[in-house]
């Protein structure tokens, strides 16, 4: 069997006369076969290249994308972490105060830290400086969180034993006497004096503030009008029972009686009005407060505003 021979035929189309063959050796036909396969392999490898390329460029852009957000997430967290940290710390700030004030307790700081955590590992720190900073301070923010939550329900179970506390002395604060019962001046105090009109020298079991007629007169205390009647000495006249008789006040010489008996009062609420009835020289309204059944000076019992605890 003879060797094969390949021709290249080379024609121009208007002139096919004109065509003629040009003879191609097997290796040229084979060398030419190659290069083609290798520049289309090439060429594939090329594309394949691009498109994984392209594809790595838009996995990079959605990752970025995806780490602003995540970013703003942190940031806004963070934010909401520090406002609540300041808000709990005015909050024990506020307890430690009113614990002080009603002669409770104070909450030591490592009682309020429990549970907050201490420092971090060895093995946190290296892990730490081998992670992408975003994770470590969202992890940062998580341990945070935590903390907050542990301090929140901390502060939950102590401010519900101030309440308590505060509830119990409110109650019985609220039951002694201890604001003025009317407004004016004090024209006689408690103690031994020489009477306005028996012109002798006796107890004065009460003080005397002195206004116009119609001057409001308070309740100095919660309690009940143990009476509310009209006397030849005390003129119109209110007797209050305090803290289960535990105290007793009377207001005497009202121009009107605005309670009746039996009836429960506040501390603040109107009772009636300053007068001039009974034996008096003038409006004036006649203040006496009793413990226990014994005469003690109403001055002893009244307080600044500052001091009253609503």
């Amino acid at each position: 069997m003879g060797k094969r021979k390949f021709n290249l035929i080379l024609a121009d189309t208007n002139e096919a006369k004109n065509a003629r063959p040009v003879g191609l050796p097997l290796p040229l036909i084979v060398v030419l076969l190659a290069v083609g396969l290798v520049g289309l392999a090439g060429f594939g490898r090329i594309v394949y290249l691009g498109a994984n390329y392209a594809l790595t460029l838009y996995d990079a852009v959605e990752q970025r994308n995806e780490s602003n957000r995540l970013k703003g997430k942190i940031e806004s967290l963070d934010k909401f972490v520090r406002q609540e940290t300041e808000s709990i710390t005015s909050l024990v700030e506020y307890e430690d105060n009113a614990r002080l004030k009603y002669g409770l307790d104070a909450i030591s700081g490592d009682v309020r830290k429990a549970g907050v955590g201490g420092f971090p590992s060895r093995e946190d720190v290296l892990y730490s400086s081998m992670t992408d900073p975003l994770i470590v301070r969202a992890e940062a923010l998580r341990l945070q969180t935590s903390a907050l939550n542990n301090q929140v329900e901390l502060q939950e179970t102590t401010f519900t034993q101030v309440a308590e506390s505060v509830q119990k002395v409110h109650g019985s604060l609220s039951k002694r006497p201890s604001i003025w019962p009317a407004n004016g001046r004090i024209t006689s105090t408690f103690g031994y004096r020489f009477h306005p009109i028996l012109g002798l020298r006796l107890m004065h079991e009460g003080i005397d503030i002195a206004n116009q007629i119609w001057t409001p007169i308070y309740a100095t205390a919660d309690g009940i009008v143990k009476e509310a009647s009209s006397h030849t000495q005390f003129g119109n006249c209110v007797k209050l029972s305090h803290d289960n008789e535990t105290y007793l006040t009377l207001y005497a010489h009202m121009q009107k009686l605005a309670v009746t008996q039996g009836q429960a009062v506040k501390r603040g609420d109107v009772i009636g009005y300053l007068g001039n009835t009974g034996r008096s020289t003038g409006p004036h309204l006649h203040y006496e407060v009793r413990k226990d059944g014994n005469l003690v000076n109403p001055m002893d019992y009244i307080v600044s505003i500052d001091q009253i605890v609503d």
